[in-house]
């Protein structure tokens, strides 16, 4: 399968961010954190299930990629955002690998961080670094 996209990744946001992004003061960087991961994970599990194509994974890669570039990164936020950036990178290779065996490795690992992410979520819960 020939890539649509064509061309490296974009590390611009597809839309305007009108004065930057907005963070709930009522949550911790852990858990704002915690919020991106699992949206970044239902971005690659949606690709991975089949429900979004690859220009959609692109797109959504590169969205991710700009929120977790806007997130606060304290040390217990960091524990899940380096997960979350190496699925993003993943994804990202994904949406711009060239021919069938590239991609289905890169699906591979998408799949295996999509498993560490949730790992480190739980994790984060566990310790006590999120409150719900």
């Amino acid at each position: 399968m020939e890539n649509p996209l064509k061309g490296p990744p974009l590390l611009v946001p597809l839309f305007p961010l009108h004065g930057g992004v907005t963070v709930h003061t009522n949550f911790t960087p852990a858990e704002h954190a915690n919020f991106i991961a699992a949206k970044v994970i239902a971005y690659a599990t949606a690709f991975l299930d089949g429900r979004h194509d690859i220009i959609t994974l692109g797109r959504n890669s590169r969205s991710a990629q700009m929120e977790v570039m806007a997130a606060v990164d304290d040390p217990q936020a960091k524990a899940i955002l380096d997960p979350v950036r190496l699925l993003i990178v993943s994804m990202m290779g994904t949406a711009y690998a060239v021919g069938d065996g590239r991609q289905d490795r890169w699906q591979q690992v998408m799949g295996a961080l999509v498993e560490l992410v949730r790992h480190e979520a739980t994790e984060l819960k566990r310790t006590g670094a999120q409150r719900s």
